[in-house]
């Protein structure tokens, strides 16, 4: 749905248009532009008909309403006859989990129209917009710079609570208590790998649209974001590697511990084969056996296994196998 549609002059809101009107009104509110002046549409989780209507009236190509109807874009800037479409995704992140949504942005010298799908809603970035004039003189552009700085600085966020996440693994990996890490690591993984799809296919259009923003007063404004994006993928990179590196001193640990666990059992099992190989050899059926009639025998017999015990115990125990 049209949750707002105005149109701006010389850095304000001069008039709201009233989206009841269909795409008759969207049309005609186009062609009552002034030199000075352009149209922001912003549109929140649309219907088919509803873009279809819009796309009629801004004159849009079919492959533009085409791409804003499927909100699973790849991160682009595809640029048109005299208008850009810029494909976004944003981030969010709970619980270990990363949900990214989709943002369209279609730009031209005349309007501007933004379609979420889901995600959090871009009335902020307007609302900080219009109380920013002389930003929002440069026109339509300072939309899309407003609507990218809201996005990039989410994946700024997310890439702190990432880093987080990751530091608690750290110590959960490194401590003394044994640990079941390599679920959450995997996890982990799973979700940066999310965080990059959304991040990094934007790195390169985001630079050739710097190039070519025009006015070129805007240009400073657009590298801040593309300076923000660079320290998200670098945030993330690290966040790889830290991941890679928890998982594999876990694995490493887990086989320390399981080695650990086999010397234990090892030992134990020496500590029952003495007394065992003596019990055995006694109980063969032999008539002349030593000491078989001594009436000392079977205390000699119990004094001379807890000694070998004994003895394997302290060995075993200095060696660090026990």
């Amino acid at each position: 749905m049209i949750i707002d549609c105005a149109i701006y002059r010389d850095g304000a809101r001069a008039r709201t248009v009233d989206p009841g009107d269909g795409p008759q009104g969207l049309g005609s509110a186009v062609e009552s532009l002034g030199d000075d002046e352009f149209l922001w549409i912003g549109v929140d989780d649309p219907g088919p008909e509803e873009i279809e209507d819009v796309g009629r009236a801004l004159s849009l190509h079919p492959l533009v309403v085409e791409d804003i109807l499927e909100p699973h874009q790849r991160p682009k800037i595809d640029r048109y006859h005299d208008y850009l479409l810029v494909s976004l995704r944003g981030v969010s992140y709970a619980d270990d989990e990363v949900e990214t949504h989709e943002v369209d942005v279609c730009v031209s010298a005349r309007f501007v129209l933004t379609v979420r799908h889901g995600g959090p809603t871009l009335a902020q970035a307007r609302a900080e917009l219009e109380a920013d004039p002389e930003r929002l003189r440069h026109g339509p552009v300072s939309v899309l710079h407003a609507v990218l700085d809201r996005i990039v600085d989410g994946y700024d966020d997310v890439a702190a609570e990432l880093e987080t996440d990751v530091e608690e693994v750290e110590v959960s990996v490194f401590s003394e208590e044994r640990t079941r890490d390599s679920n959450r690591i995997y996890r982990l993984k799973r979700e940066s790998l999310e965080y990059r799809r959304a991040v990094l296919p934007l790195r390169e259009p985001l630079a050739r649209l710097v190039d070519a923003v025009t006015p070129r007063e805007a240009g400073p404004y657009f590298r801040d974001v593309s300076g923000h994006l660079q320290r998200a993928v670098d945030a993330i990179e690290a966040v790889d590697s830290l991941l890679d590196n928890a998982l594999s001193a876990h694995l490493a640990q887990l086989s320390i511990q399981q080695n650990d666990d086999m010397r234990k059992l090892t030992a134990g099992a020496t500590l029952f084969a003495i007394p065992t190989a003596i019990a055995g050899i006694y109980g063969m059926n032999f008539h002349d056996m030593p000491e078989l009639r001594w009436p000392f025998g079977y205390p000699l017999v119990l004094v001379i296994m807890a000694i070998g015990c004994g003895y394997a115990y302290l060995r075993f125990k200095r060696s660090g196998w026990l």
